[in-house]
């Protein structure tokens, strides 16, 4: 079946040229009416008439009803307005309307939900048009009142045609979830009874049984509990859907119920997750009846309702199942438990002589701060897993001011894996600082003690930590006088993750040390990738072609500024034409910014390119000159 819905205004209704007041109901009428005015500003004007009309105007609205251009149009501006007027223009167009036109109507009165339009609807119900009937069933589904719901019901026993009857069937569906919605919820159970009873779809009976739960509300347990018992799967979904949400004690009894009568594992486990998912406490007790279910589904489904309904006293049950089938399932529930003494359960079990792997990743995945002097001695614990996660769960713990207690795990790391595993701890701990100018103190405060890889990997969250500290920092040591912190630093500096490198890079560029041509290239790097103001990139590139003295790095710099071109970059670009051994690229940078320029200046771009043509760099490069000239 088709139905037609009061279509939105067109988006592409921007403002109007036609100057009308929006609060003026005759102008607004005047444009609509006027033929010669744009279709956009019509649609305009209907847009905003159905806010301000009134009775007066719904004649002319009316009118329009029939017009195939226009009917989406009115029949909106109609929807939005008030009044017994308006619903007995829409009723009287059905006389005059076919087709789509008269579809349409339908729908908009039933979206309008006046009473008033319930007898003349409920005669449509029989209309040898299947397609009305269908529309006014469903106008009547939107009306919503214990009056249309006995209509449809009236006209769905007397229906014979099967597809008439289905039909029916789902105007009746929606009747019923909106006289539930509304508070009318015995005539809402009346309407959905009837339908959980009659030889319809499933889909529509199972849509029945599931509505009529949920309009029951607390006393729609005894139908929910059916429904966990039915062989039938789909409707045992349903129960399970519906016991998620149905509020009381006697909804949570009702499933406890459920779940000590079934046999199935594969239902216990789903009953069980429904526990989980509605939260009730008083569920608890049964579910960790299940934790020690021959069951693996059971089993994991306890475990995984522990952590939502479970508390401190829950995490040695927990570690008691954990196994390598059970052991993520656990971690993810000891992580979810909440309230007072989970921590210091975790923290009992991880320093325990059969000490517990899985409570060492939940502390770290819990933030437990108050065990971090803990992991650092689990750190050095004999087993090589617990002392590995320990340092993983220290990552995820330790605060800035015990870094240096990380880097002393990472000095005596006897294997590869210990040692990417503290640098992961430590990468960790910088990534999810807070305070980047204190982390970029402490790991500052390592460089000293560190050589090697280990150096390199300070340097490497250093930069990850950013921030005025750290380029401090660098500064300090790209311009001191050790020649290898002068080295890390200008290579951290080079791949910087923001713009406030620059300053320092510049200032090593300008001098005359062993990684000057290293920082100038850093800072080319600088303006040209990333997105500073224009203004202040001109004069980054305008500072760097001042201190470039070999011809890769002003080529390099030539490139850079074609990125961002303006009037300044295009200035920067002629001022290169005659530098030796970039009078090609600089030619060809001119040419591409010109582009930009000749609309942002035209007379400065006109310019620039006579004088690339005077400078005779290359016949194509002349050529092309010319031709963007014309």
């Amino acid at each position: 079946m088709r139905y037609v819905f009061a279509l939105p205004i067109l988006s592409v209704c921007l403002l109007s040229a036609t100057a009308f007041a929006d609060d003026d109901p005759a102008a607004l009428l005047k444009t609509i009416q006027s033929t010669e005015t744009p279709d956009v500003d019509r649609a305009n004007a209907f847009e905003k008439i159905g806010d301000v009309a009134g009775d007066d105007a719904v004649k002319t609205l009316a009118g329009f009803l029939g017009d195939k251009t226009w009917s989406h149009y009115a029949r909106y501006a109609l929807q939005k307005m008030e009044g017994e007027e308006v619903t007995k223009a829409l009723l009287a167009s059905l006389d005059t309307l076919e087709g789509d036109l008269e579809l349409g109507v339908i729908t908009t009165i039933g979206r309008r939900c006046d009473p008033t339009a319930i007898a003349p609807l409920a005669k449509l119900l029989g209309d040898a048009d299947a397609e009305v009937a269908g529309s006014a069933a469903v106008a009547l589904g939107w009306i919503a009142t214990p009056d249309a719901a006995t209509a449809l019901t009236e006209a769905f026993g007397a229906a014979k045609d099967p597809k008439r009857k289905e039909s029916l069937a789902s105007a009746m569906l929606l009747v019923g979830q909106r006289l539930a919605r509304t508070g009318n919820t015995q005539a809402a159970v009346d309407v959905l009874d009837l339908l959980r009873g009659a030889e319809v779809s499933k889909a529509c009976r199972i849509g029945a049984t599931q509505n009529a739960m949920l309009a029951r509300g607390a006393q729609g347990v005894d139908l929910m509990v059916e429904q966990l018992k039915s062989p039938d799967p789909d409707y045992f979904q349903t129960g399970l859907a519906v016991c998620r949400v149905l509020p009381g004690e006697p909804a949570t009894k009702g499933l406890i119920d459920s779940l000590a009568a079934e046999s199935s594992p594969d239902r216990q486990a789903l009953l069980i997750l429904a526990m989980k998912d509605r939260g009730d406490k008083r569920a608890f007790p049964s579910v960790l009846a299940k934790l020690e279910s021959d069951s693996p589904a059971v089993q994991l489904a306890a475990v995984e309702a522990t952590g939502a309904l479970g508390d401190g006293s829950s995490v040695p049950v927990l570690l008691s199942v954990a196994n390598e089938a059970t052991a993520e399932t656990v971690l993810n529930s000891l992580v979810a438990l909440q309230g007072p003494g989970v921590d210091a359960a975790l923290m009992k079990a991880a320093q325990s002589p059969d000490a517990s792997v899985v409570a060492v990743q939940a502390l770290g995945k819990r933030r437990a701060k108050e065990a971090v002097d803990l992991l650092f001695r689990l750190s050095k614990a004999d087993s090589p897993a617990i002392s590995q996660e320990a340092i993983v769960a220290l990552g995820m713990t330790v605060p800035q001011d015990r870094f240096l207690d990380l880097f002393a795990l990472l000095k005596t790391a006897k294997s590869d894996a210990r040692k990417a595993a503290v640098q992961n701890a430590i990468h960790g701990a910088v990534f999810r600082s807070t305070d980047p100018d204190a982390c970029a103190e402490a790991l500052g405060a390592m460089i000293p003690t560190s050589s090697g890889a280990d150096r390199e990997f300070l340097f490497e969250q250093i930069r990850t930590a950013g921030g005025a500290k750290a380029v401090a920092l660098m500064r300090r040591f790209a311009t001191g006088s050790d020649e290898s912190l002068q080295d890390a630093a200008t290579k951290t500096l080079g791949v910087w993750l923001s713009a406030d490198a620059a300053p320092v890079l510049l200032e090593v560029a300008q001098g005359d040390g062993k990684f000057a041509v290293r920082a100038l290239g850093g800072y080319i790097r600088i303006f040209r990738q990333f997105e500073v103001p224009e203004a202040e990139r001109v004069a980054m590139a305008a500072k760097a072609f001042q201190v470039i003295t070999r011809p890769n790095e002003r080529n390099a710099a030539i490139e850079a500024i074609t990125r961002f071109p303006c009037v300044g970059t295009f200035e920067l670009a002629l001022d290169q034409l005659d530098a030796p051994g970039s009078e090609e690229t600089a030619a060809q940078a001119v040419l591409t910014i010109a582009r930009t320029v000749l609309d942002l200046d035209p007379e400065k771009g006109k310019a620039g390119l006579k004088k690339l043509i005077d400078a005779n760099v290359s016949a194509s490069v002349t050529a092309s000159a010319k031709a963007l000239l014309q």
